[in-house]
């Protein structure tokens, strides 16, 4: 009997161990590990800023900002009115003609309309003007020593006679002369891409425009000239660049609604007032003296209108192609607001500013 239990106990360990050793011949499955996929940051988006309104652009939105600039001097007479495309312009000056008109000389860039007009003739300050936003310089011709110094700057001068050839200039049928000239804008500014490059930024832009952080309310101004009168009223306005209504002023010219063809009224984030004296040496024969804003290293009182408020500070150039600074009283930038911005060079003394406060009318 017990070598019969010897010989069990021996069959069963040898049975257990044989299952052993199958069991370790057998392979055995392991977990696939699950690979780590670690993703890219999405790179921040950048944007660009437009050098004459501040706007900002996605970068390759706004293909016009790395295109030259396209100046034009506009009539800006009863017959001239309504004009096309003065909202789309980054920056309008408004200049002192003779017999105490105005005329207009608008910069387009982060903005090029199809077709602009009426055109009229050079006058001796727009040289100083446009020097700075190099690009392209529309004229209907004019008297020869300011012609000579429009090309003086290095722009390309453009009118009839030299775009004779490029189909860019037409006579508009519902017009009479000589306030029928216009031309195509974008067709110039892509012509001469190749010859110019982007205007330089002249003012400082921000968020919050330094009338509003160091100025006084106010409800409007007036620019009254010699022969015409400036009004701007606050309100408000769509602008392309902005969601919504935005505060704006809206320019009135002469008690009418000053409106562009297509009948929206002209607007301007920024209402900028230049004290500037005019140089009269210069007399035709027949219209007599025309003025000559002296801005050529010069500095003198500059009134900013922004959202709303108001501050007076200075403004300055250098040389002809220098940029027309603004500062503080204190001597530090002069920041307007995003957007557009009508610049109204004002003779004195014969011109008066009149501004509207909540308070009392203040005159400069």
């Amino acid at each position: 009997m017990r070598a019969l239990k010897i010989s069990s106990l021996l069959a069963i360990a040898a049975l257990t161990l044989s299952g052993c050793t199958a069991a370790e011949d057998e392979p055995v499955a392991t977990a696939t590990p699950t690979p780590i996929v670690t993703e890219e940051p999405e790179p921040d988006p950048v944007y660009v800023a437009a050098a004459l309104t501040g706007v900002e652009y996605l970068e390759g939105e706004n293909l016009f900002l790395e295109m030259p600039a396209v100046s034009a001097k506009i009539d800006n007479t009863s017959a001239g009115r309504p004009q096309l495309a003065l909202n789309d312009a980054d920056i309008v000056y408004v200049t002192r003609v003779e017999v105490g008109l105005t005329r207009l000389l608008p910069v387009w860039h982060s903005r090029m309309p199809e077709a602009i007009g009426p055109v009229r003739s050079v006058r001796p300050v727009d040289a100083a003007v446009v020097d700075p936003f190099h690009g392209v310089f529309v004229y209907s011709g004019g008297q020869v020593p300011f012609k000579n110094a429009a090309k003086a700057t290095g722009l390309v001068n453009s009118d009839e006679d030299t775009e004779m050839n490029n189909e860019t200039y037409f006579r508009e049928s519902t017009r009479k002369a000589p306030w029928n000239l216009y031309f195509s804008a974008q067709k110039l500014q892509e012509l001469y891409s190749q010859d110019q490059p982007a205007p330089q930024a002249g003012f400082v832009f921000d968020t919050i425009s330094t009338a509003v952080s160091q100025g006084t309310v106010a409800n409007g101004l007036s620019v009254k000239y010699p022969q015409m009168r400036s009004t701007w009223d606050l309100g408000t306005a769509s602008f392309p660049w902005a969601t919504g209504l935005q505060t704006a002023w809206l320019r009135t010219q002469d008690g009418t609604p000053h409106v562009q063809v297509g009948g929206d009224q002209v607007v301007a984030k920024n209402v900028v007032v230049l004290e500037v004296v005019h140089d009269l040496s210069f007399v035709d024969p027949k219209y007599g003296a025309i003025p000559k804003a002296k801005l050529e290293n010069n500095e003198g009182i500059a009134h900013v209108f922004s959202d709303g408020y108001y501050v007076q500070g200075t403004w300055s150039k250098g040389s002809s192609e220098d940029p027309i600074k603004l500062a503080t009283s204190s001597g530090q930038e002069l920041k307007l607001a995003i957007g557009n911005t009508w610049v109204e060079m004002m003779d004195i003394p014969k011109s008066k500013l009149t501004v509207e406060t909540p308070e009392a009318e203040t005159e400069g």
